[in-house]
């Protein structure tokens, strides 16, 4: 499988890179306003190939599928540029900006008859797939609450991406974006109830707060911010359980599961034994398996962009025209949720 890659920025580069880890795929040709840095960027992965923008990307006969990896407000018309040229493409997340344009890029991709995915590659992780179908065996029973934050730092620069409202700037697009999608996989059309938003002087949103909840009774309490540093922990918790992924969110080293036991009757601890803390856990066997659980999975494993490319490849040879992984109306969904955050958290700063 040829790949194509439009932008050349930092994402690129780690998809660059993963295609290696994808058996059979090979990255054919970049795309850059710029050919000297085109051909900077793909020599190294043995790219042969560079064009100007994404229509003359995805005109090249060398390449069976691209990934747009450019800043998100230029997804969509990158997007439709390769749709329209009957290729296979892979969008960056956010899909687009707002869920109207998300609907656009899906709207021209069945009308084409041609595949289409954004790359919302924690749901392909192995670690959410595999939780995730634990989870709707029942493994923790019923689902009760999603409790998650994604908010990392950055210098704050109002020309930069994350800052400039231009470029699609915000905390919501760039960490929000993550925490809607994993909880639209554990809920059934849910709305948005609360929200409060954070605004940097560029006015974007440095930082969100926001509860929603479907009418099955689940709901998800959420925040992301460019501002801070959260916990950036996503819980799952049920009846009779709960998941817990430790940080990063969009790629988990593991997923940690603690299920409910009825309390039994303390059998008297003996004179002169173990007393305070460690007799209780001494009495209480899970604890230290939840530690030393918890301590196991704290190790990171880089990489993790090979799985979303991975199911690309499986749906296209299996003739699909989206992935059941991240269908597009999940991700317009998505949107369609941080739509109302903003909207509500505005209308809430005045």
């Amino acid at each position: 499988m040829r790949w194509g890659i439009v932008g050349t920025g930092t994402i690129a580069q780690a998809f660059a890179e993963a295609l290696a880890r994808v058996p059979g795929a090979r990255l054919a040709a970049v795309a850059s306003r710029d050919p000297a840095r085109a051909r900077a960027f793909g020599t190294p992965f043995g790219a042969t190939e560079t064009a100007a923008d994404a229509a003359a990307l995805a005109a090249l006969p060398g390449v069976d599928v691209v990934y747009v990896a450019t800043p998100h407000h230029r997804h969509e018309p990158d997007a439709l540029a390769v749709i329209a040229a009957a290729k296979p493409v892979l969008v960056e997340k956010p899909l687009a900006l707002d869920a109207a344009a998300a609907a656009r890029i899906a709207a021209a991709a069945r009308a084409a008859g041609v595949f289409a995915m954004e790359g919302m590659w924690s749901l392909c992780l192995p670690v959410y797939r595999d939780a995730f179908a634990r989870i709707a065996a029942g493994e923790i029973g019923e689902v009760r609450e999603i409790a998650g934050s994604f908010a990392v730092p950055e210098p704050y620069d109002p020309s930069s991406r994350f800052w400039d409202p231009a470029q699609g700037g915000g905390a919501l697009l760039d960490r929000g974006i993550y925490l809607a999608a994993l909880a639209l996989a554990l809920m059934e059309a849910p709305t948005v109830v609360a929200a409060d938003l954070r605004l940097a002087p560029s006015g974007v949103d440095a930082g969100a707060g926001f509860v929603l909840a479907d009418a099955a009774g689940r709901r998800a309490v959420l925040s992301c911010g460019l501002d801070s540093l959260a916990a950036n922990q996503l819980t799952i918790q049920g009846r009779a359980g709960r998941c817990l992924f430790l940080e990063p969110v969009p790629c988990p080293p593991g997923s940690w599961f603690r299920h409910h036991a009825p309390r039994q009757p303390e059998a008297p601890a003996p004179a002169g034994r173990l007393s305070g803390l460690k007799a209780a856990l001494k009495r209480q066997p899970l604890l230290r398996r939840a530690e030393r659980g918890l301590m196991r999975g704290a190790r990171f494993a880089a990489g993790g962009l090979e799985h979303e490319a991975a199911e690309v490849e499986r749906c296209l040879a299996a003739g699909l025209l989206e992935s059941p992984l991240v269908p597009l109306d999940r991700s317009i969904a998505a949107l369609a949720l941080l739509d109302a955050v903003r909207d509500r958290g505005r209308e809430r700063a005045g």
